[in-house]
């Protein structure tokens, strides 16, 4: 039953893992969702309550928002007069074998898309218990993020790389800086996404999703990918610029001109990405394995739902609401409306927390 009337009691509590605002730092933020996801089934269930109670969102949406709101604090956002129409007005969405990957015939799914576009959001859509997420920025300085046996809680896929044939490549700062950038980032990313590849058709049994600009950046075929599945944001830079810095930030006039200066670059760098994406686009738009979707409300709306009926799921589980569990279950098993995938998600989860009430 529901024993904590107050966030402080959740937080002190040794065997729950909640994230909040005042993570001021990215080491914070990873040590603390690794904590989550080493946590057994039930910890979990009781996490994303208490999460959602206090805080108005699950502890993965928490990481999200306060990822974002770190990446924000570092960068700033100020209007430029843009060369290019382009820059503003966004593409559908590609979904490459996105059955072929709902149905586990292909487990691995790339998503490429500009920083800021929303990639993170499109992998959320497809995750579940069996699907590990990998965020490439995460394989930058990896030691001093993760120690290996976090690395083990965080992806099964980055504790092999990095214990294994990518050994080498975990270091923190000090070691960076004293290693070429052509002998440490230029191939890192490289050799993990071929890594990745192996990995997934040695483990058939899981699905894996990798997402990052780097894919684009380091592989300028994109036929390399074709046996997989791609995803690509189409939304543009400006928008995802917007999205990046989701709140004003006041700074001083010499700070101001600095990130000023830096957006500058970025924009001059755009050009040189969107030609790399439009390669991948051109590619993959005429395959019949391919749809296009509209970045739209009716997505955004029919993930909230999801998300709704899941956290209804933690909170019957933490009231012991039996019956209560076995009414979504019934909904879901009954909306003609859900993707199969949605259904299934919701339907294994209802089993799951029937199952641990049992015990």
């Amino acid at each position: 039953m529901e024993k904590y009337t107050e966030l402080e009691q959740v937080l002190n509590d040794p065997l729950l893992a909640v994230i909040t605002d005042d993570i001021s730092t990215p080491k914070e933020l990873i040590r603390d969702y690794v904590r989550y996801r080493a946590l057994p089934k039930k910890l979990k269930r009781y996490s994303n309550y208490y999460s959602n109670k206090f805080l108005g969102h699950n502890v993965p949406e928490m990481y999200d928002l306060v990822k974002d709101r770190l990446k924000a604090e570092s960068e700033i956002f100020e209007e430029l007069e843009l060369p290019s129409d382009k820059y503003a007005v966004s593409e559908p969405d590609l979904y490459y074998k996105e059955e072929s990957f709902n149905s586990g015939e292909t487990n691995i799914c790339f998503i490429l898309g500009h920083s800021g576009s929303g990639k993170s959001m499109m992998a959320r859509t497809l995750e579940g218990d069996d699907i590990d997420h990998i965020e490439l920025d995460d394989l930058l300085l990896t030691k001093d993020h993760f120690t290996v046996d976090e690395l083990k809680d965080y992806s099964d896929m980055f504790y092999s790389f990095f214990t294994g044939e990518g050994a080498k490549y975990y270091i923190g700062v000090q070691e960076r800086d004293e290693i070429l950038k052509e002998e440490y980032e230029d191939k890192v990313f490289i050799d993990f996404v071929r890594f990745a590849m192996d990995h997934a058709k040695k483990h058939r049994d899981k699905k894996y999703i990798i997402d990052g600009i780097w894919i684009y950046l380091y592989f300028d075929d994109p036929s390399i990918f074709e046996d997989y599945a791609v995803f690509i944001k189409g939304t543009s830079f400006l928008k995802s610029k917007i999205r990046a810095t989701k709140r004003e930030m006041h700074r001083d006039k010499e700070t101001l001109q600095d990130r000023k200066q830096m957006f500058g670059r970025e924009v001059r760098n755009y050009l040189l990405d969107e030609d790399k994406i439009d390669r991948y686009r051109d590619f993959y738009s005429e395959s019949p394995y391919t749809v296009f979707r509209e970045e739209a409300n009716d997505a955004a709306k029919n993930a909230e739902a999801v998300l709704k009926e899941l956290n209804s799921i933690d909170s019957c589980f933490v009231n012991d609401d039996a019956d209560g569990i076995k009414e979504i279950l019934s909904r879901a098993e009954a909306d003609t409306e859900l993707s199969n995938w949605n259904r299934l998600r919701i339907i294994n989860e209802c089993r799951s927390a029937l199952f641990d009430l049992n015990l």
